[in-house]
């Protein structure tokens, strides 16, 4: 160890605090995604489904997985590798190679909870929903196959991180390949996962505005996708390294691939709730709060209709309030005025009264009655 030289320029933090401030901030935001998916779920069905435990898992094995990486940071991550000591350059190696495992898990169990949620929505096309049981089962074996190639690739496992150990390595193109090929499949996943729902929401019956909401609500999962893109790009770049004897800065060029990576695990977790989570508009204050805004909303509307109406001295429609007084017409030829009145048995006029036991109308407070002038009788 002593032939090393010096570090230099050691105080300089490198990519490190930009690592840990983007991938912190989107670890956040998937932990109050699944802690708002389960909430909504005890509070409005009947408790959680598999796939929420599975999205569950994904977030622990995330925290465990994002915790190894701020390991690293600690260590010097993201630093020039000039300015690191080989003990540090050891532990940061240790830290990423010991992260990888709970990373694996948190891609290949938020898919399959995405998956068993998208079969359940989608199931009744019986195309989609194998396409998209046999694209996971696809994607899970890789998944299976890699974490046992994590460790295996060296003899003893200290060897992967630490150069001073002696061990013995297969190539390092096999596992390279093997991470390369599952990388792809996910991606894959996360476009088609996306297009396909997204074509048979655009040929429902619905109107334009709601198909336009949830295609938009499922393209969502497409950052996801980049994110995936990001990590597959970058699995190359340190397959070139490795086989580059000329290449520098090889751990500096390598936190790039940790950052893409903590990025993809948090989005897939993110976007894999975000069609639970339109749930929340079912929550009696969410609904309070919407009522409120849409009877303002409606006041300022009735309120500036009305000063149009006495500006413009006259409108196509009147509104004319109904009372036990009269109902009467606009034009000059009006009949004369009769009386509406709403006969009820004894209590007080509510919101929630009968007013016709048999035909169960209900009374209330307010009402407004629009009509046409060239009606001819009343």
């Amino acid at each position: 160890m002593s032939q090393f030289p010096a570090p230099v320029n050691p105080g300089d933090l490198g990519r490190g605090s930009m690592i840990m401030g983007l991938t912190w901030t989107f670890a956040g935001i998937a932990i109050i995604a699944v802690s708002m998916r389960f909430y909504l779920r005890c509070r409005l069905s009947s408790g959680p489904a598999l796939e929420d435990w599975l999205m569950g898992a994904a977030l622990a094995c995330d925290i465990v997985s994002q915790t190894f990486v701020t390991l690293g940071y600690h260590y010097g991550l993201g630093k020039h590798d000039a300015a690191l000591t080989p003990n540090e350059m050891i532990n940061i190696l240790k830290w990423m190679w010991l992260a990888n495992t709970p990373g694996l898990l948190v891609s290949i169990l938020a898919r399959i909870s995405i998956a068993i949620l998208l079969v359940r929505l989608f199931g009744i096309h019986t195309w989609l929903k194998w396409f998209i049981i046999v694209v996971t089962a696809i994607c899970t074996i890789l998944t299976v196959v890699i974490l046992p190639c994590t460790y295996l690739q060296s003899t003893p496992v200290s060897g992967n991180w630490d150069p001073s150990t002696p061990a013995k390595h297969w190539d390092p193109r096999i596992y390279i390949d093997i991470a390369f090929f599952s990388q792809a499949m996910w991606t894959f996943s996360d476009l088609t996962f996306v297009l396909f729902p997204v074509m048979v929401i655009w040929r429902l019956q619905m109107a334009l505005r709601q198909r336009i909401g949830l295609v938009l609500l499922m393209s969502a999962s497409l950052f996801t996708m980049v994110m995936s893109i990001l990590k597959t790009i970058g699995l190359k770049n340190i397959a070139d390294q490795q086989t580059d004897p000329t290449a520098t800065d090889v751990q500096y060029d390598a936190a790039l691939e940790i950052l893409w990576s903590c990025l993809e695990q948090a989005c897939v977790i993110i976007m894999g709730c975000v069609p639970s989570l339109r749930a929340v508009t079912k929550l009696e204050l969410t609904k309070s709060i919407s009522n409120s805004l849409d009877s303002i909303l409606r006041r300022r509307k009735l309120s500036s209709s009305n000063v149009n109406k006495k500006d413009s001295g006259g409108v196509p429609y009147d509104s004319l309030e109904m009372s036990t007084d009269r109902l009467d017409r606009a034009s000059g030829n009006a009949k004369a005025p009769f009386t509406a009145v709403a006969m009820y048995e004894g209590g007080d006029v509510g919101s929630e009264q009968h007013l016709v036991k048999m035909n169960g109308i209900l009374s209330t407070t307010e009402a407004i009655v629009s009509y046409s002038r060239g009606w001819d009788s009343v």
